[in-house]
């Protein structure tokens, strides 16, 4: 799977962007000059340069140097209302909302977009010829025209989930098919597996499979596997980061627990997703599963409170950002949650260290994660059930920080954007932070100061 990607093209992107070339915007693997001007932002021409001259363990497909963002189709739209319509409206709308340019690029289609078989004469998927009737090489290039990227859904067994043809057999096929429409990232999901979910050989062999199918496609495609199908809710899927046939050497991505479809199940996939930090980084990202917004409409959804928070723990849990709200109908509340550039900054931190629990007691939890320039951001998340209280970092809390005791700090409100009700901390001392219930949180960053450190 290893192989070296020609650096020109990269080198010479940098020079566009740095001035000193003035040419029109190069053709880079297919991706349209309109792509190409989104991407051209000087942080990713880092992480492109980056990605095509140096090497990436494992998959090694020059991808997902920073956890993935964009939108799919299945919290929002399900299996009942995709269609091509919806999806262009959901492109339409996360560049007039100024979403695409906070970064969310993906476009992604979840279950349900396929005929009931394929083609009876070359084999090949096909889209429904009633939801999507000009066809996906058509929707890709109506994507990649406004900047954003494609991305598909299908199956390692003989189903979707949903009943729709899965790939299981057609790998090279398949891979083959969305390289030729356009496909930038590929989800593939477990369901209808002829050994059941959890067969680990069988599971491992058969995503491999894919992953390498599209390697040899020559188009660069995010790989994302959710071993969430066919799971029972609360279901534990840490092999997939833990087991050496899975994590870096199979993927960009990798389903950790089963379906976040509630506050419950949600919190189960970011306690799973937080212990596994040592499995995460540049290249591949542990995945408690999509956003849910609290925007009317969608299929599946979560109270304001909750859905900032999710958002919040999944910035320092650095997993992919996949908006599963009913962007073409986003309100107030959810756009600014979603293009919170603080937070963001946190999810797309260029340390690459993913984040953890650092503290749990009772319905208080503490998240932290380092970053960049010595700094940690916290969440102060509380699930008491009908009165704000203090959730509060303790000694222990302090002890799994980089902070020397006494290292004097100041404190950032990153929802507030503002200094914190309480500006200044000093690590080792008790810090609190009154957060409303019901699963509501506060999220702060910890910045050394130039000032004294105290004794403590």
């Amino acid at each position: 799977l290893k192989h070296t990607r020609p650096c020109l093209p990269f080198l010479r992107a940098a020079m566009l962007w740095s001035g000193r070339e003035s040419s029109s915007a190069p053709a880079l693997n297919g991706v349209s000059s309109t792509v190409w001007r989104t991407m051209r932002r000087p942080a990713n021409i880092a992480l492109i340069a980056t990605a095509a001259c140096g090497r990436v363990s494992a998959l090694d497909n020059g991808l997902g140097r920073l956890p993935p963002m964009g939108y799919n189709t299945w919290n929002d739209l399900g299996c009942k209302e995709i269609s091509e319509a919806r999806v262009k409206a959901a492109a339409d709308a996360l560049v007039r909302s100024g979403l695409r340019d906070a970064g969310y690029v993906y476009v992604n289609l979840d279950d349900c977009w396929h005929d009931l078989h394929r083609d009876f004469v070359t084999g090949r998927l096909r889209p429904d010829p009633l939801r999507f009737p000009s066809g996906l090489q058509v929707l890709a290039a109506y994507l990649h025209e406004r900047g954003l990227l494609f991305g598909i859904y299908t199956d390692r067994g003989s189903k979707t989930c949903a009943g729709r043809p899965g790939s299981l057999g057609h790998e090279r096929l398949d891979a083959a098919t969305f390289a030729e429409w356009g496909v930038d990232y590929v989800k593939e999901d477990n369901c209808f597996s002829s050994t059941g979910p959890n067969d680990h050989d069988m599971l491992f062999r058969q995503f491999r499979e894919m992953s390498d199918a599209l390697n040899r496609t020559g188009r660069p495609m995010y790989f994302s596997v959710c071993g969430g199908g066919d799971q029972r809710a609360f279901a534990n899927l840490s092999y997939y980061a833990t087991d050496s046939r899975g994590g870096f050497g199979m993927a960009n991505s990798w389903r950790v627990a089963s379906d976040c479809v509630n506050w419950m199940t949600c919190q189960h996939g970011s306690k799973v997703a937080g212990e596994l930090g040592h499995a995460a980084g540049p290249g591949g990202f542990n995945d408690p599963d999509m956003l849910l917004g609290s925007s009317p409409g969608s299929a599946r959804m979560l109270s304001r409170a909750q859905s900032r928070t999710q958002f919040s723990i999944w910035s320092v849990l650095m997993a992919p950002l996949l908006l599963g709200n009913r962007v073409a109908d986003i309100d107030t509340y959810d756009l600014e949650t979603y293009s919170n550039t603080e937070v963001l900054a946190v999810s797309q931190d260029s340390l690459s260290k993913q984040g953890f629990m650092l503290s749990q007691s009772g319905s208080h939890t503490i998240w932290g994660r380092e970053l960049s320039g010595g700094a940690w951001a916290l969440v102060f998340q509380s699930n008491d059930m009908f009165f704000a209280s203090d959730v509060i970092c303790d000694f222990t809390c302090w002890e799994k920080l980089t902070f020397a005791a006494g290292t004097r700090l100041v404190v950032r409100d990153l929802w507030l954007h503002r200094p914190a009700k309480h500006p200044e901390a000093i690590a080792g001392v008790p810090y609190g932070v009154a957060v409303p219930p019901r699963g509501a949180s506060q999220m702060l960053k910890f910045v050394p100061s130039t000032l004294t450190t105290f004794t403590v």
